[in-house]
C-alpha cells in the first residue's frame, strides 16, 4: 500500500472513531458542568428534598399527647448520652434546657452523663434540677479513657501530639481531645450505662436546638427501619486525617469487605473508564478522557494498519505516538487507594441518633481495633466523626440513614435550621410539669404559631415545627458535601460505574 493512501485511510478511521467518542465526551462534560453550576447556584433550603429513600418523618407539628396515644406507639429503650466535665456545667445546663424545651418535656427520655473523673455534688444537684427525666452519672476507668500504657510510655506519643499543635492542627495539641475522639470512636457503646440501651442520642455542652420536635425520633427510626440519623453533613480538615482512608482501604482489602451503596457518599471515585488497562491507569478525571482516548486510538489504528499492510515497520507518526506514551509516567494521586480517595465528607457526630448495636457489631468493632493498632488516634488527630462515617460506609446502605432535616441545631459556629411547614403548625403548649423545673424564659416561643426563618421565603417546602432560627445562612447551602447527599438520595440514583471503552478499529 502506498504511504499516502495508508496515511489517508488511518486518518479517516481516527477521525470517524474519535469524532463519535468526542461528541459523547463533550455532551457528558457539558452536562456535568451544567449540573454542577446548577448545584452551586441552588439553595437546597428552598427545595423539597424528600424521596422514597429518605424524607422527614413528620412535616411541621403534631400534638405530642395525641401522637403518644396512637395505635402502635411504643416508647423506645433509648437515652441521651453526653461526655462532659465538671467545669462545663453551664454549657451542660444550657443544652438540657434546650432539649427539654423543644422535645424531652413531652417524652422524658433518660440522660447518661459520663466523665473521666467523679462529678461534683454541685454538678449533680444542678443537672438533676434541670429535668424530670431519669439521670445516670458514670465515671470512666483508665482502660476506657486513657491510651494503653505501652503507647503513653513512648516518646513519640507526646512528640506527635506536640507536633500537631506546632503545625496548627485544630485541637491537635490537646491530649484530652485525642482521648475524647478515641472514646467516641470505639468505646462509648461498650460503657455499661450506654450498652443497656437500644438507641442513643448524642448531645454536647453548649448546643442549641431551634425547632420543636413533637414526635418521637427513636420510635420513627425503629418503625421505618432506619439505623443512623444525622443533622449536619460537612467536610473534615484534611490534615487531621491524612492517613485514615489508607488504613480503611487496607482494612477493606484484608477482610474482603463488600461495601454498601452508602460508601459512595464518602469517596471520590477514580474508576472513570474500563476496558483498556493503559487508559485506566492514565485517566483519573472525566476531563482527561478525550485526549487520552484520541491518542490511544491513533496508536492502535497505526499499528493495525501497519500489520494489514504486511509490514513490521511503523511509520514515523506511529513511532512518535508510541515513544511519547512510553516516556510518560503514570500520574500519581497521593491519596488514591484502590482507585478511590476519601472526599472528607462526614456526618457531624456531635449530633447523632443511632442504634447502639450498630457500633457494637462485629464488623465495626473489628474496624476500630484495626485503626487503634495503626496509632492514628494519637499520631494524627482522627476525629470520631470521620471514623463513624467510614465505618458506617462499610456496613450500611443509603436507605439505612436518616437526615433529620426538621431538627434545627447549632454547635460552635455551624448552624442548620429549616423553614417551617406553613400549614402544619400548632400553638406551643407547654407540659404543665415542665414549667416547674424550667429555668428558661419561654415567653417568646408562646407568641409564635407560624414562625418563618426569613420573611418572604417559600414555606411550601418547609418541614420544621415552630423553628426560630438565628440567621438566614444554613450549612445545607455552604458546603459541597450536602450536594452529594442530595444526589445519592434521589430515587433514580445509580452507583457510579466506569465508562466501558471499545477502541477496536478493525474493519468488518
Amino acid at each position: 500500500m502506498q504511504p499516502r493512501r495508508f496515511r489517508e485511510r488511518i486518518r479517516w478511521k481516527i477521525l470517524k472513531a474519535a469524532g463519535f467518542c468526542c461528541i459523547l465526551v463533550v455532551i457528558w462534560a457539558l452536562f456535568g458542568k451544567w449540573t454542577a453550576r446548577l448545584r452551586d447556584d441552588y439553595s437546597y433550603a428552598h427545595v423539597d428534598i424528600g424521596t422514597e429513600r429518605d424524607a422527614v418523618f413528620v412535616e411541621g407539628c403534631v400534638d405530642p399527647q395525641s401522637y403518644q396515644q396512637q395505635a402502635g406507639y411504643v416508647p423506645q429503650n433509648a437515652t441521651f448520652v453526653m461526655l462532659t466535665r465538671n467545669e462545663e456545667l453551664s454549657g451542660v445546663l444550657s443544652t438540657i434546657h434546650s432539649i427539654e424545651r423543644h422535645f424531652n418535656q413531652w417524652y422524658q427520655y433518660p440522660y447518661v452523663f459520663i466523665n473521666d473523673e467523679s462529678f461534683t455534688d454541685e454538678f449533680v444537684r444542678q443537672v438533676k434540677a434541670a429535668t424530670r427525666a431519669e439521670i445516670r452519672f458514670g465515671v470512666l476507668s483508665d482502660l476506657e479513657w486513657e491510651f494503653p500504657p505501652d503507647v503513653r510510655e513512648k516518646l513519640v506519643f507526646k512528640e506527635s501530639i506536640e507536633n500537631q499543635g506546632d503545625r496548627g492542627i485544630m485541637y491537635g495539641s490537646l491530649e484530652s481531645y485525642h482521648k475524647m475522639c478515641r472514646f467516641y470512636s470505639g468505646a462509648f457503646y461498650k460503657h455499661p450505662l450506654v450498652a443497656q440501651y437500644e438507641w442513643y442520642w448524642r448531645i454536647e455542652p453548649d448546643v442549641e436546638f431551634f425547632c420543636d420536635l413533637t414526635y418521637d425520633p427513636f420510635y420513627e427510626m425503629s418503625r421505618t427501619g432506619k439505623k443512623y440519623g444525622f443533622t449536619v453533613f460537612l467536610e473534615e480538615l484534611y490534615w487531621s486525617v491524612p492517613n485514615l482512608f489508607r488504613y480503611t482501604r487496607s482494612f477493606i482489602r484484608q477482610n474482603h469487605i463488600q461495601t454498601g451503596n452508602l460508601w459512595h457518599l464518602f469517596v471520590k471515585d477514580y474508576n472513570i473508564v474500563s476496558g483498556d488497562s493503559v487508559l485506566e491507569s492514565f485517566i483519573n478525571h472525566e476531563a482527561e478522557i478525550e485526549s487520552e482516548v484520541v491518542t490511544q486510538m491513533k496508536i492502535q489504528a497505526l499499528m493495525d494498519a501497519a500489520k494489514k499492510d504486511g509490514s513490521d515497520d511503523l511509520d514515523s507518526e506511529a513511532l512518535e505516538f508510541l515513544v511519547d506514551r512510553a516516556l510518560r509516567r503514570v500520574p500519581i494521586i497521593e491519596d488514591k487507594f484502590d482507585n478511590e480517595e476519601f472526599n472528607l465528607c462526614h456526618f457531624w457526630s456531635n449530633f447523632e441518633i443511632a442504634r447502639v448495636d450498630l457500633f457494637n457489631s462485629g464488623l465495626y468493632a473489628k474496624f476500630f481495633e484495626f485503626l487503634e493498632k495503626s496509632g492514628g488516634f494519637w499520631t494524627e488527630r482522627w476525629g470520631d466523626a470521620p471514623v463513624h462515617s467510614l465505618g458506617l460506609g462499610l456496613m450500611l446502605d443509603v436507605e439505612d440513614v436518616h437526615y433529620f432535616r426538621d431538627i434545627g441545631y447549632q454547635h460552635s459556629t455551624i448552624i442548620h435550621c429549616p423553614m417551617n411547614k406553613a400549614d402544619a403548625q400548632l400553638p406551643y403548649v407547654e407540659n404543665p410539669d415542665y414549667s416547674k423545673v424550667s429555668q428558661v424564659n419561654n415567653d417568646m416561643y408562646k407568641i409564635f404559631s407560624h414562625v418563618t426563618r426569613t420573611k418572604g421565603q417559600n414555606e411550601d417546602v418547609g418541614v420544621g415545627c415552630r423553628c426560630v432560627c438565628p440567621k438566614d445562612a444554613d450549612i445545607e447551602d455552604s458546603n459541597q458535601c450536602f450536594g452529594k447527599w442530595y444526589d445519592i438520595t434521589r430515587d433514580d440514583y445509580e452507583s457510579p460505574t466506569a465508562l466501558k471503552l471499545n477502541l477496536d478499529l478493525e474493519e468488518d
